[in-house]
């Protein structure tokens, strides 16, 4: 059994890269890619419980730390030669994510643009939070900017006189 076995087979291999680098979250089926033979009558009772297992094994746990880790080291230096070169970048884990030199923060697209990077991207909750309260601080102050310019429109008569409130004011009261 796959559990058994301390040496990592081609396909556990396959599954973990699957998981790290094609963003597939579901245990179940990487036990499956990963040990095919496991459910050959196609009966699913268990397979939960061994994905667990066979995902918390010291084999599984210490390969996927060590493909994280090549990962996190590839896209640092990717990162490091746009820098230098100044180029545009596309890494492999997040396609939008560009490296840029020269972006006009004064255009408000381009700022909740960095906001949005700086919440995604923030390992500190506190980074987040504050990025998210500078967000909804903008947010607010562009509904009152909005409620402001609002026009209101009333049409009042020329005279009093040609008012049919007035007029009927001046009924009541000379009666």
């Amino acid at each position: 059994m796959a559990l058994l076995n301390k040496n990592l087979s081609e396909r556990e291999k396959a599954a973990i890269h699957l998981h790290i680098y094609g963003g597939v979250n579901n245990w179940p089926l990487l036990y499956r890619i990963a040990v095919p033979d496991s459910f050959p009558d196609e009966s699913l009772k268990g397979l939960s419980d061994l994905a667990s297992k066979w995902k918390r094994s010291p084999k599984i746990q210490s390969y996927l730390q060590t493909v994280q880790e090549q990962k996190f080291l590839y896209e640092q230096r990717i990162k490091a030669a746009a820098i230098e070169t100044g180029d545009n970048v596309h890494t492999n884990s997040d396609m939008s994510t560009r490296i840029e030199k020269n972006i006009d923060y004064s255009d408000p697209v381009n700022q909740a643009r960095k906001l949005n990077e700086l919440v995604n991207s923030a390992d500190d909750p506190g980074e987040a939070l504050d990025a998210l309260k500078v967000i909804i601080s903008t947010q607010k102050a562009d509904r009152e900017a909005a409620r402001d310019n609002k026009i209101v429109r009333a049409y009042v008569p020329i005279t009093c006189s040609d008012c049919p409130l007035y007029s009927r004011a001046k009924n009541k009261l000379s009666k």
